[in-house]
């Protein structure tokens, strides 16, 4: 037994008083021990870990200071010594070492709890002081840890822009973080348990507080908006959300949620709703019917006028796009059809369609959609205003009608005149000895064609507001029908060289008069607007759907402001230049809408000084070539 505690090193030369077994078991001890005697501190015994914990070699039967001199300004030699003396036991906590704990060759610090008790004889008499440690490490780590999880905690919260609480399982607020001390100026206490109340401003506190104590009981999440008085005097919006939170074993531990200022959202959604309260104030208070889509083609509002015309108290569910339930069995078709494409295509679009209004009777209404984009670019749905119209489609059809009966007795003595004006030209253009007569028989006779052609114009647009313009489509060869109208023209214009290029038959089905008359009045807009220059082309294109023929000149032109409303009836470039040119501006809409009526497009291309091409397109048929 001798030689093994040699081997070993560790027991002084009192080590007898301990037989084997304890011996053994001292040795084997997970923690440090030693036994040091008398109040010196003489080692009688100590294990491999207690010399570790301390450091040096094998010290037995030194006295402490002698042993561990690293020690003196540690306090432990002054631990011993107070002891030994009381014969009270004393603890110290995580005690620090650093040492080849695990013999790899690597220096590792650890921590220990130590135990310094007396050692008594059978006397009761303190003879020597005990030792005892107990590896803290891992405990001293995780409550490291933990701290500066904590401080990491406080330091997030507290940065926070947003107030962050707990409540405990009776509802009462256990923590609050700094930007909440910071908005009500006063201090951590003043907010525990139900004191966070206080601050509430008194309006808001019984809804609040029932809203919260509810929630609590029900353990469901909650979510009030209430107003709070800051230390500044001022109030502040916030919206409180809490989350119940659990214990690791899943019981109910309390709350845990947060405070956002929402100050500045409150303020928008007021000034929202001042805007709205505005905007339906003034759409109520207008003439007109105003109406408003979402993006989904329903109406979502339309004003008192709406309301007042239609003999509806409200807007009531989806009752369809424009309120087709409303409008005239003949109309309701195309207006939905026009309503939907417009919509689809997210544009401003203008129909006119009879509805029926609080007396049961059918009026015309004058109706405008312009899409609503919203500040970021998104399609919000339709806004838009009619007007009853009624009167002003009694007194154009009253104009209609005059226009078309007096074209019509117009129309017989011009052509009585012009036969007669004919006759004279051909009895006279064999005499050569009366210039002056034959110029001004020819002079009238343009004039009577100018005329007749303006009464021809003065009637289509009769029929086309009446809807009594007919087409009389055939099939023929459209190469044909514009050679034969620019010889036509060509004969009239001196001044101009009419140039056009064939590409071969070209076969379409349509009204052949109408498309003489749509090429007749490019012809002649094109010379006439073109005083200065003597050359007019024709051109001819095909594709697989259309054909399109286009009509250049080399004249004014005209201002891109105006090519989109020189189809409109009645509509004549404004300007000093043009005041020269005759004419009532209808040629042009009569051409666009034979055009459409023969599912064709109109269109031009111009600029100011440079001339001008009109364009028209037809459906393609077939070629007359094949079989």
């Amino acid at each position: 037994m001798q030689s093994q505690n040699e081997d070993i090193g560790y027991v002084a030369g009192g080590s007898s008083q301990f037989n084997g077994q304890l011996f053994h078991l001292l040795m084997e001890a997970p923690g440090p021990i030693a036994l040091l005697r008398g109040r010196d501190g003489v080692c009688d015994v100590h294990n491999p870990q207690f010399q570790k914990l301390w450091g040096g070699a094998n010290q037995s039967n030194l006295p402490m200071r002698q042993a561990w001199p690293h020690q003196e300004r540690s306090g432990v030699f002054e631990m011993v010594e107070g002891v030994f003396d009381t014969g009270r036991p004393y603890h110290q906590y995580s005690y620090t070492s650093i040492a080849e704990w695990n013999d790899d060759g690597k220096a590792e610090q650890r921590y220990f709890d130590l135990v310094y008790s007396p050692y008594r004889n059978e006397l009761g008499e303190t003879i020597g002081v005990i030792i005892m440690g107990l590896d803290v490490t891992a405990k001293t780590n995780a409550h490291r840890q933990l701290a500066e999880q904590q401080l990491l905690f406080k330091d997030i919260t507290d940065a926070a822009g947003t107030a962050l609480w707990t409540v405990d399982t009776k509802g009462n607020i256990i923590f609050v973080n700094q930007t909440w001390l910071d908005w009500t100026g006063k201090p951590f206490k003043a907010h525990l348990g139900r004191g966070w109340i206080d601050f509430v401003v008194p309006e808001d506190r019984e809804c609040v507080i029932s809203s919260f104590l509810r929630d609590v009981n029900h353990k469901s999440q909650f979510h009030v908006d209430f107003r709070v008085l800051r230390k500044d005097k001022r109030l502040q919006w916030v919206a409180a959300t809490g989350k119940p939170r659990y214990t690791i074993n899943g019981e109910f531990a309390g709350y845990v949620g947060s405070c956002m200022d929402i100050t500045e959202r409150k303020k928008t959604e007021q000034l929202l709703r001042d805007s709205e309260e505005r905007f339906r104030n003034i759409a109520d208070s207008a003439p007109v019917l105003i109406w408003m889509t979402g993006t989904d083609k329903q109406i979502t509002f339309v004003n008192k006028s709406w309301t007042e015309f239609a003999g509806i108290n409200q807007l009531v569910g989806n009752i369809g796009h424009l309120h087709d339930d409303l409008l005239h069995p003949d109309d309701q078709a195309l207006v939905v059809n026009s309503y939907i494409q417009a919509f689809e295509a997210h544009q401003e679009f203008y129909l006119e369609y009879r509805m029926r209004n609080r007396n049961d009777k059918y009026r015309w209404i004058g109706m405008k959609g312009i899409p609503r984009i919203g500040p970021d670019g998104i399609f919000e749905g339709y806004i838009g205003s009619g007007m009853d119209i009624t009167e002003m489609k009694e007194h154009e059809q009253v104009k209609n009608d005059f226009i078309g009966m007096a074209s019509h007795e117009l129309k017989t003595p011009i052509t009585s005149i012009k036969a007669y004006v004919q006759l004279l030209l051909t009895i006279y253009s064999k005499k050569t000895d009366d210039e002056f007569l034959l110029r001004s028989l020819s002079t009238v006779n343009k004039q009577i064609n100018k005329l007749t052609r303006l009464i021809t114009d003065l009637l289509d647009v009769s029929k086309m507001e009446s809807g009594r313009l007919s087409l009389n489509s055939v099939e023929f060869d459209l190469h044909d029908l514009i050679k034969e109208t620019v010889d036509e023209v060509q004969h009239t214009a001196t001044q101009h060289d009419i140039l056009y290029t064939p590409i071969g038959p070209l076969a379409v089905y349509a009204d052949r008069d109408r498309i003489a008359q749509v090429i007749t009045n490019f012809l002649t807009n094109a010379i006439k607007y073109s005083p200065d220059s003597d050359r007019v082309d024709v051109m001819v294109s095909t594709d697989t759907q259309a054909i399109t023929i286009g009509v250049r000149d080399y004249g004014i032109g005209i201002n891109p402001e105006e090519q989109a409303k020189i189809f409109n009836r009645f509509y004549r470039v404004e300007g000093r230049n043009e005041q020269t040119f005759s004419g009532f501006g209808i040629g042009l809409y009569v051409a666009a809408e034979i055009v459409r009526r023969h599912g064709g497009n109109v269109w031009v291309e111009s600029e100011k000084g440079e001339g001008s091409v009109f364009y028209f397109t037809l459906p393609l048929y077939k070629d007359l070539t094949q079989d």
